[in-house]
């Protein structure tokens, strides 16, 4: 085979390649991280997987529009809509609450079960679905997605009380 036609093959080759892999990329989670996230956990503003995008009203190319973070086993999802949490109750003196939208891949019921991040003991419960997630402590939290036998886990950094969300 001849220079020319085997520098072609390789060109069309490499520009055929360089231009489907680039228009089917994707933001990762972690390229448009925020603060929120703790012990592994990331909060980020980059586009949830499709499974989690119901209801929304989002334009492609845009961060979205409420943080959220991904379960380690990537089948459970937190969208944390004050985009952080606040040790106390709610509201808080800005009017914003600890609201959360949980949500499962497998859209079945579920609770959810915060603890300090290390302790056995959960200290607070809510259905799955939107909930107000008031904690009493400052923190690392671990919240289970609890799905009969399944548990989906993450980790969200929660500010003392008194703090209003950056």
């Amino acid at each position: 085979m001849n220079r020319v036609v085997l520098g072609a093959m390789m060109w069309l080759l490499v520009s055929g390649c360089t231009s489907s892999t680039q228009s089917a990329a994707r933001p990762s989670p972690t390229a448009l991280a925020i603060v929120g996230g703790c012990a592994g956990t990331v909060l980020t503003a980059a586009e949830p997987p499709a499974w989690a995008q119901g209801g929304w009203s989002h334009v492609k190319g845009t961060p979205w529009p409420v943080p959220w973070a991904i379960a380690t086993t990537g089948d459970a999802i937190a969208f944390v809509f004050a985009g952080e949490l606040v040790a106390g109750s709610s509201p808080r003196s800005d009017g914003t609450q600890n609201k959360v939208l949980w949500v499962e891949k497998t859209p079945t019921a579920f609770t959810v079960e915060g603890r300090p991040l290390g302790q056995a003991a959960p200290v607070v419960t809510v259905p799955g679905g939107p909930s107000i997630v008031d904690v009493p402590s400052a923190g690392c939290w671990t919240f289970q997605l609890l799905q009969g036998k399944h548990t989906s886990v993450i980790n969200l950094d929660v500010l003392p009380t008194g703090t209003l969300p950056g």
